[in-house]
Order: structure tokens, then C-alpha cells, then sequence
């Protein structure tokens, strides 16, 4: 059994929940020995940058962006033809993604941002709320992320229905035939946080988001899968009320997925090994 697991949290709520969250976060990984990543929202590092700058120098942490101001990189029509609400009573929602123009801005400002405050070169993005097929029909944003040093990004989250769960099919890819050979695409495979959870899963692997966990890190092991598995800072606003909520499950979930063999690993040694791998298969 194999298959690995990459940990990633948006960190977006420019809130006590930024610095409860960050440092539950960095005490779990400590204590497992796991590499973590946060995406970081433009205004909430300015906003709580010193609850960031307490992180920056741990060897298991990886910074990445989340653009600056949680502009959407694309649009999005939630349709799950269910018959139950997504958002504000409605069955289906629309939400714009940003004209080009505006995310250029966006995003080479949470380059320099992170750069100026957190003496740190981001190679990694996120895009807010994800998108279905990620960005392979918008060469014009991966010229941007290019332009801006972006070399692994997580955009592909949503399913055909701009819903969840992704399917595990969607493993991690280049945008070779856009042009850009040298931009992952490590998707957000399953659902987004607990929340997603809650609202789309069918319930067949249980009651509850750590019984999904659970039988689904056995099927990344068996099939050697690659797990984006994303969270979020919010509603932890203390260290403590982290550790009883996210880190619970957390904390169960690096334990069983050590368990069954999954690795643990971060976005930059994935993206290495699939570098390397391409090379190789080139010669």
C-alpha cells in the first residue's frame, strides 16, 4: 500500500481564528512530523501578519497564495439537482470570478505582500472556491500565475455540477497542452473542508466526515492516489478550540493514514518527483 497525502489549509479569515488556527496547526504537525501548507488571503497577512511570522521559519511548512482578496479566478454555477439549498435558500448560485485585468492585480499584489512581510518567494496558489477542470480553459490566467512565479497551483476543486466531491481520477497534472509544462495542477480531491461534507456526501461511508476519512485514505492508499485535502481557519480562535474541533479529526485522520502506509508530503516534492518522473520518461 502507498498513495500520499498532501495537507493544505486556506487561511483567509483575517481574524483571532488566523492565529488560533495557525498555531494548532503548527503544534499537530509538530507532534506527527507532517509537512503542512497554508494559502494565504493578501489581507489577511496584512492584517495578522505577525500570527503568520510566528510560522514562517518552520521547516514544515510551505507558503502559498490564495489571491489577495479572495477574488474567484473563475465563475461558478453551483447546479446540484438535488433539490436542497446551496446558498441563501436558493437551489442553484452564481458567483463571478474576476475580469483578467483585476486578477493580475490580485495576484502579483499577494506576491510582493507575501515577499515584503514574510521574506518568502510563494510558488503555489490556490484559487478561491475552486473550479471545475481547473484552469485548462483559461490559458490567459496561466500566463499570470507564470508571470508571477506560480509553478503548482489548486484550482481543479469542483466536480461538472461546480459541486463536490472531485473524483479521485483527477490526479495531478501540467498544463502541458496550454502551454505551460512547468504549472502543476494539484486539485482538491473529495470535498473542501468538513462544510462541503456536510452538505453534498451521500452518507455511504458513514455519519460522519471522520468516517469518510477514514475509508478514503484506504482507497488512496490501495490505489496509490495523491490527496489534496484542504481545511480552513475558521472558527478556531484559539489554539485550544482548534486542537477540540479541526485538530480532532485531523489528528485521527495523519494517525490512520500512517496506519495503512499513505505518505505524507508537500507540494514542492510532489512536484519535484513528477518533474523528475517526466524527465525520466522523456530520455
Amino acid at each position: 500500500m502507498s498513495g500520499t497525502v498532501l495537507l493544505g489549509y486556506d487561511v483567509e479569515s483575517a481574524s483571532d481564528s488566523t492565529a488560533g488556527f495557525l498555531d494548532g496547526a503548527a503544534e499537530l504537525h509538530t507532534r506527527f512530523d507532517v509537512p503542512w501548507s497554508i494559502y494565504l488571503v493578501g489581507t489577511t497577512v496584512e492584517a495578522r501578519v505577525d500570527d503568520i511570522l510566528r510560522h514562517v521559519d518552520d521547516p514544515l511548512l510551505t507558503i502559498g497564495q490564495h489571491t489577495y482578496s479572495h477574488m474567484l479566478l473563475k465563475s461558478i454555477y453551483m447546479d446540484p439537482r438535488d433539490g436542497k439549498e446551496v446558498h441563501g435558500g436558493a437551489q442553484t448560485y452564481f458567483m463571478p470570478g474576476g475580469a483578467l485585468g483585476e486578477l493580475e492585480v490580485e495576484i502579483a499584489k499577494t506576491q510582493q505582500v507575501i515577499r515584503d512581510l514574510l521574506g518568502v518567494e510563494c510558488e503555489g496558489l490556490t484559487g478561491p472556491w475552486g473550479y471545475y477542470r481547473g484552469l485548462a480553459d483559461r490559458e490567459d490566467i496561466l500566463r499570470v500565475l507564470h508571470e508571477n512565479g506560480i509553478r503548482w497551483a489548486r484550482t481543479n476543486a469542483r466536480d461538472f455540477r461546480d459541486c463536490q466531491p472531485v473524483p479521485f481520477t483527477q490526479q495531478p497534472y501540467f498544463y502541458e497542452q496550454q502551454g505551460y509544462p512547468d504549472i502543476l495542477e494539484l486539485g482538491i480531491q473529495g470535498y473542501q473542508d468538513d462544510f462541503y461534507w456536510d452538505r453534498f456526501d451521500d452518507r455511504r461511508h458513514g455519519d460522519t466526515y471522520q468516517d469518510y476519512l477514514f475509508a478514503t485514505v484506504e482507497e488512496v492508499a490501495a490505489n496509490d492516489w495523491v490527496w489534496n485535502l484542504c481545511s480552513h481557519d475558521h472558527g478556531t480562535f484559539t489554539a485550544e478550540m482548534f486542537h477540540a474541533t479541526k485538530g480532532k479529526w485531523l489528528g485521527d485522520f495523519i494517525e490512520r493514514a500512517k496506519d495503512v502506509g499513505v505518505r505524507f508530503a508537500s507540494p514542492k516534492q510532489v512536484y519535484d518527483e513528477m518533474v523528475a518522473a517526466r524527465e525520466a520518461a522523456a530520455e
